[in-house]
């Protein structure tokens, strides 16, 4: 099997390129820079679509782990190469996009696999297993929180990313519609395991909330999130987050080289993340977290985000159209894959009284 990995280079596709090795698949990187592991390495990028169709198209598969504002991108320089197609989630809105394409893919009779990252794709791997356990619920509750054991906060995983959470309106299923609300307005306190323990969660911008209510017949479906660093990131979007120009240089421009310059960009491989669905019925509650640990040099955000594609390529997914991980991949099995890279999974179900 050939996988090509787009973004390769970059702080989360470096994980999946490593579980990609580790477990003996043939990997080419397509990037603007070369990748810090010895695999072939193809010089690309996404604003030339022809060119990186080119570059894919003798791949099995090809993975996206570029920055989520590419997604498109990617996803029809895949439909020209005639390559099934996997990426780790954007937000909300890009993902709304995406399931746009479902003619597209069905039509060349190939799989556009989105989200299969962290938060999305093992969060929506985690309510499809509950829904298997315990049927659909009425309320869908997503919680993500992250702990540091000693390192100084750092910028892990995309700054524009995280600087659109902080500054788009964050959809909310209720009733059948989408509620917008401002972001961060809305926070509540969630104990996850240890060593991630109580968390502040904030409501932000995620992309499971586009499919979450149609998969599981949900009557509400929230997200929040926070840990280390959050309120830090806060602050930050509030100067730098809207992207104003000024004296001739886009704020966000000089944020990333200013925390580049400054050594604020990277991992120090000691933070822990925890993921939890909780599902609401009328007669219990259940939930199911999966506890992310960092490995070697990376992250839980980043191990977390980046081996779940690798799974599903080790899986040999199979499916035709624009579908979430819910729709494709079989959860018992790829929660055992988790499981051997030392991810923990902890089920409950409590009666309500």
């Amino acid at each position: 099997m050939k996988v090509c990995v787009i973004g390769g280079a970059g702080l989360v596709g470096s994980a999946t390129v490593k579980d990609l090795i580790e477990n003996n698949i043939d990997v080419r990187v397509i990037d603007i820079r070369r990748p810090k592991y010895n695999v072939e390495y193809v010089e690309g990028n996404l604003n030339n679509i022809e060119d990186i169709a080119n570059k894919i198209k003798d791949c099995d598969y090809v993975i996206n782990t570029a920055q989520y504002y590419f997604n498109l991108k990617a996803m029809d320089a895949s439909l020209k190469a005639g390559v099934n197609y996997i990426d780790l989630g954007g937000l909300f809105w890009i993902t709304v996009k995406q399931l746009e394409k479902n003619k597209e893919f069905e039509k060349e009779g190939i799989l556009a696999l989105i989200g299969m990252g962290a938060e999305p794709g093992i969060t929506n791997m985690g309510a499809k297993l509950l829904s298997q356990l315990y049927g659909n619920p009425k309320k869908i509750k997503i919680r993500n929180g992250w702990k540091s054991l000693g390192s100084e906060f750092k910028f892990n995983w995309s700054v524009d990313t995280q600087m659109d959470e902080m500054t788009m309106d964050a959809p909310v299923w209720e009733n059948g519609k989408y509620k917008y609300y401002k972001a961060l307005s809305l926070s509540e306190e969630i104990e996850f395991s240890q060593p991630v323990g109580k968390i502040k969660t904030y409501l932000t911008i995620n992309s499971e909330l586009a499919t979450f209510p149609s998969s599981f017949n949900a009557e509400y479906v929230d997200w929040m999130e926070g840990g280390d660093g959050f309120e830090s990131v806060i602050s930050i979007g509030k100067i730098f987050g809207d992207n104003i120009e000024i004296l001739g240089i886009k704020s966000r421009d000089y944020l990333k080289e200013l925390l580049k310059v400054k050594n604020f960009i990277g991992s120090e491989g000691d933070e822990w993340e925890s993921a939890k669905i909780i599902f609401e019925y009328e007669d219990k509650t259940a939930e199911i977290e999966i506890l992310i640990p960092p490995k070697d040099n990376f992250d839980g955000t980043q191990y977390g985000a980046g081996i779940p594609s690798s799974i599903a390529v080790q899986m040999k997914v199979k499916g035709s159209g624009v579908l979430p991980p819910e729709k494709v991949v079989e959860p018992n099995v790829f929660f055992k894959e988790l499981k051997k890279r030392g991810f923990k999974t902890i089920i409950r179900c409590e009666e309500i009284k």
